[in-house]
């Protein structure tokens, strides 16, 4: 890997790329996004619970566990701690080693420390995939002509963690040329562990009911997709996932070479690419899945505050360009007002090329940056479209 830190002169136009380059967790102006106004109000009237889901909700996660494929050469996804955080040191915000042997334990010491560092150091061994399974249950409510529907929703989590990631595969040639100068494209930041697929289900989860639909985080997006409109469940109900090259962004699964429109942030003009496929801003490409590996993995469950979901600090190395700085905890995967599970579920909800999501869109997030205005719009398209599904399958 370059030295990223080289005195390397660029023309005006292309180091503004290198600055607002794709990124595979959100930034916060190449600080600590977890510092972003909004979050401490949010997790202070949230507080991320420290029990265990419980042996009840555990079958659920295993049954309902997702398939993940990975193309041919790509990075195999670790266990955070075993894999990717025993094999680093950890650093004050002075840049002092605190420690070499860095284990869960100490993690969670500096938990709460957004000035501290964990930087891995590369190790060639890698043990068996583990995929952190998480529950939450919330309770939205929908408004059809006059009445007024109170839904109770089940959110199954399950994360898989990548050791570094790095931009779309899908992005012109040039502007590959220019980042190769400055990082390794396949290490541009360490860490991709908002990699994560949301199974949402109807009540409890307890009912026997199939799942209605799936959210996948891609990039700096959550996407939702109704089961039975634009993805099918498997008959043994484990949806199957790619996983996209190089970026590790998620998927369904499609047979074969399929390119994917990306965005490094959901911003007016972007929003209105991945929606409508036009007027593609200069920083958006593709993301490409080609999936023949199943990942084998091990399911596992960490506490709602563990570092892994909380941590303020940086899971991986400091860099010199915006974007190539290591992730917060994984919850830190969106901006404060989106935090809601449901909220997250309705504003990811749209479709590509659809009319009606095009001008919900332009209407509220292109006209006036009203990114929640969105997302109670699409709830309403959300619920209509579920029981429309439901009646047919019924």
């Amino acid at each position: 890997m370059r030295d990223c830190h080289s005195h390397i002169i660029l023309p005006a136009g292309v180091a503004l790329f290198i600055l607002c380059l794709f990124v595979s967790g959100c930034s916060y102006n190449n600080d600590n996004f977890s510092q972003y106004p909004g979050f401490a109000e949010y997790f202070d009237a949230n507080p991320p619970s420290s029990e265990l889901p419980d042996q009840k909700d555990k079958k659920l996660l295993y049954r309902y566990r997702p398939r993940f494929m990975l193309p041919e050469g790509n990075q195999r996804p670790v266990d955070f701690y075993r894999d990717y955080i025993s094999s680093g040191v950890l650093k004050n915000g002075d840049g002092n080693i605190l420690s070499r042997n860095v284990t869960r334990e100490l993690l969670n010491t500096y938990r709460d420390d957004p000035e501290i560092v964990f930087e891995y150091v590369e190790k060639a061994a890698v043990g068996s995939a583990v995929v952190y399974g998480g529950i939450n249950r919330i309770t939205t409510s929908f408004q059809v002509d006059k009445e007024h529907i109170t839904q109770s929703l089940t959110f199954l989590s399950y994360h898989i963690v990548f050791r570094s990631s790095g931009p779309p595969t899908g992005i012109p040639r040039w502007q590959e040329t220019v980042l190769d100068l400055v990082g390794d494209l396949n290490d541009w930041h360490q860490l991709d562990h908002y990699t994560a697929v949301f199974l949402v289900l109807a009540g409890d989860g307890f009912d026997e009911g199939s799942p209605i639909a799936i959210m996948l985080q891609q990039h700096n997006n959550v996407r939702t997709y109704l089961i039975g409109e634009r993805i099918l469940l498997p008959q043994d109900k484990r949806v199957v996932i790619d996983i996209a090259v190089r970026s590790n962004e998620l998927y369904p699964h499609n047979e074969g070479r399929t390119e994917h429109r990306a965005v490094n942030m959901p911003d007016a003009e972007s929003m209105n690419f991945l929606l409508s496929g036009e007027n593609k801003p200069l920083l958006a490409g593709f993301d490409v899945t080609d999936s023949s590996i199943e990942v084998e993995y091990e399911l596992a469950f960490l506490p709602p505050d563990d570092a892994f979901y909380t941590f303020k600090g940086f899971l991986g190395e400091k860099r010199f360009l915006p974007g190539r700085t290591g992730p917060q905890g994984a919850y830190y995967n969106t901006l404060p007002e989106l935090k809601p599970l449901d909220i997250q579920m309705f504003s990811g909800y749209w479709r590509e090329d659809h009319s009606g999501d095009i001008e919900r869109l332009k209407a509220t997030i292109i006209d006036n940056s009203d990114y929640t205005g969105f997302a109670l719009l699409q709830k309403g398209e959300f619920f209509k479209t579920w029981k429309q599904l439901e009646n047919r399958i019924e």
